[in-house]
């Protein structure tokens, strides 16, 4: 049977660019199932599925919607599409989604994507999907395929022509040799969080743990979306364990800087009752844009000890008072459950470049970071000081022997 993809697309503004789209598909044997979500002219049927039926799922009426101004229409469309969508490829009538349009199209089709399980073929170009802009209206934690359509989708001619035969082929290339891996047999998979700053001590306790073990070890880089990403791999069941060695992403969070985005870490894992040790990884240090860049930096940056990460990013040393504040908030997070959990904690130096030696060390404010853990560590929370940096071996292995211990609490 041809496997289906669904093609979102405005068919008020694009029905000639989608028609050519659905030819595309259904002449290399593929089914093309054609949305129309769009926003005006409700009515023309111009697609195997009308803008009403799509808004259905909110139980709108036409009249409802032809009320709201084009920033809800627009809103709510993505939201009728994130339910809709995602119902067809559970009930096994669509095998991948793609859209190719503008920035609006592109806001009211990724929602969808971004609620559809990991690996199930996605692809959206967007003429907004480069320059300055950011990808996380595109993208979010999902595994999507973004693409720049080059040119505007509006006529065809050998250009667009040429970008929606490219884009049809990338979804049809993931329909067809596309694949989803299952865990070997009874085997667990443990997420685990890192930076380059913290490369060395995560790898090296992964290898500890898995040591023995019939472990699979998964790494996420904390980078404003990796924490994210991590998590929402949690909630599918497709993570069983938490190794949360790099916590920079709070930094983040709370201070702002370069890889702020996955709010809340360390609170969905306790939620939902998995084993977790962490470690504080990059606590230690923000990152900023490069001046150059023309992003504001902290009025309070030329006090700050700090070294270029890259030619784009800063590494910058939190102060004292920000050390004591996000050990707390740690400490706070992790003590959010009653069941068991364990903190690892270095005394000299949460990341590469605060390591004894390092670039931006400052042993003092190392000192208030290990007594605020001991001051504010929760009675469920199992409190263990390292006299080494995060990447020392040493350091990496007390993380996979704590580890070990606490799974066993937890029945593995």
């Amino acid at each position: 049977m041809p496997k289906t993809i669904a093609l979102i697309e405005s068919l008020d503004t694009k029905l000639n660019e989608a028609l050519f789209a659905k030819e595309c598909i259904e002449k290399e044997g593929f089914q093309a199932l054609l949305i129309d979500n769009s926003t005006f002219h409700l009515d023309v049927n111009r697609g195997d599925v009308t803008p009403l039926e799509v808004l259905s799922e909110l139980s709108l009426t036409q009249e409802d919607f032809e009320k709201m101004n084009k920033p809800e229409r627009i809103a709510t469309m993505g939201k009728a599409l994130e339910k809709f969508v995602p119902r067809l490829y559970m009930e096994g009538k669509i095998d991948g989604v793609m859209s190719i349009g503008g920035g609006q199209n592109g806001s009211m089709a990724a929602p969808c994507m971004k609620a559809l399980p990991f690996g199930v073929p996605k692809v959206l170009s967007s003429a907004l999907a480069c320059g300055v802009r950011e990808m996380e209206q595109f993208v979010g934690e999902k595994d999507i395929f973004v693409a720049p359509t080059v040119a505007d989708i509006s006529g065809l001619n050998p250009i667009t022509k040429t970008m929606i035969q490219s884009v049809c082929a990338s979804i049809m290339g993931l329909v067809q040799y596309g694949k989803t891996y299952e865990k070997e047999g009874d085997s667990k998979v443990i997420g685990a969080t890192m930076l380059g700053e913290t490369t060395k001590g995560t790898e090296k306790a992964l290898e500890l743990i898995r040591e023995g073990t019939n472990w699979e070890t998964v790494i996420f880089h904390a980078n404003g979306v990796g924490g994210r990403s991590m998590e929402s791999l949690m909630e599918t069941g497709q993570i069983q364990g938490v190794l949360d060695m790099t916590l920079h992403e709070i930094v983040c969070e709370v201070y702002g800087g370069f890889c702020a985005g996955a709010n809340n870490r360390l609170l969905k894992a306790l939620e939902l009752g998995l084993p977790v040790v962490a470690a504080p990884g990059g606590l230690d240090m923000n990152d900023y844009y490069n001046d150059a860049t023309g992003r504001a930096l902290p009025a309070d940056f030329a006090q700050r000890k700090k070294i270029l990460h890259n030619p784009t990013i800063y590494h910058v040393k939190v102060f004292k008072e920000e050390a004591i504040a996000l050990a707390k908030l740690v400490c706070e997070r992790l003590g959010s459950t009653d069941k068991p959990v364990t903190l690892v904690v270095p005394t000299k130096g949460c990341c590469q470049t605060t390591k004894p030696g390092g670039a931006i060390e400052d042993p003092e404010v190392d000192e208030v970071m290990v007594q605020a853990f001991k001051d504010y560590v929760k009675d469920n929370t199992k409190l263990v000081i390292v006299d080494t940096d995060i990447n020392d071996p040493e350091f990496a292995q007390v993380v996979a022997s704590e580890f070990k211990d606490l799974v066993k609490q937890y029945g593995w």
